[in-house]
């Protein structure tokens, strides 16, 4: 990953460090943090650390991560946002580290929901993908970075052309999580 790629992008929510390296990015979650909205609950997470680009039109992100030593409901991913209420989050993440799930969670208007499925034991990196086209959202996932599998299809509510799309991470129940991101790719549709 090359740094001139990353010069447009913002954090929401810097993480604990950021260290570059020659294989990418290597980025440590605070402890406590996630991204969740349950109004019912009066629930509102908004504190993982999101590395973003403001994106206009048709799109498709790509993220590689690497990861070692998950621990329950570690999550490394990818996200857009609308705003706090209204976002998409898909990454690695498990109540149980031996069995890990990819988690995909929408949340709209404030309510969180949340698909899972397994992926394989021993699993240490992950790429997503996801489409913007003409309004719908369409997510992908692959475990070798060749063969990707749609997982979801959804849309979010958006009067604004403008959306934030980037990686994110985050330790809701540990004390910190480390990853590598070693690819972040934006390109127009």
């Amino acid at each position: 990953m090359l740094l001139e790629q990353l010069l447009d992008f913002e954090w929401l929510n810097e993480p604990a460090d950021v260290d570059f390296r020659e294989a990418g990015m290597l980025v440590s979650a605070k402890g406590g943090t996630d991204f969740w909205q349950n109004k019912s609950r009066n629930v509102h997470k908004d504190d993982g650390h999101f590395f973003f680009v403001r994106k206009c039109g048709n799109f498709v992100l790509t993220t590689h991560w690497g990861f070692e030593n998950m621990e329950a409901l570690n999550q490394c991913g990818l996200m857009l946002r609308v705003d706090e209420r209204n976002w998409i989050k898909a990454s690695v993440m498990t109540d149980n580290p031996q069995f890990p799930k990819l988690g995909s969670c929408v949340a709209q208007n404030g309510y969180t929901d949340w698909a899972a499925l397994n992926l394989p034991e021993g699993i240490n990196e992950l790429w997503l993908r996801l489409k913007r086209q003409q309004g719908d959202y369409i997510l992908f996932y692959s475990t070798d970075g060749s063969n990707f599998q749609q997982i979801r299809l959804f849309n979010l509510p958006n009067e604004d052309v403008e959306v934030k799309a980037g990686a994110y991470i985050c330790a809701p129940k540990s004390a910190g999580f480390q990853a590598l991101l070693k690819e972040l790719t934006l390109s127009s549709l």
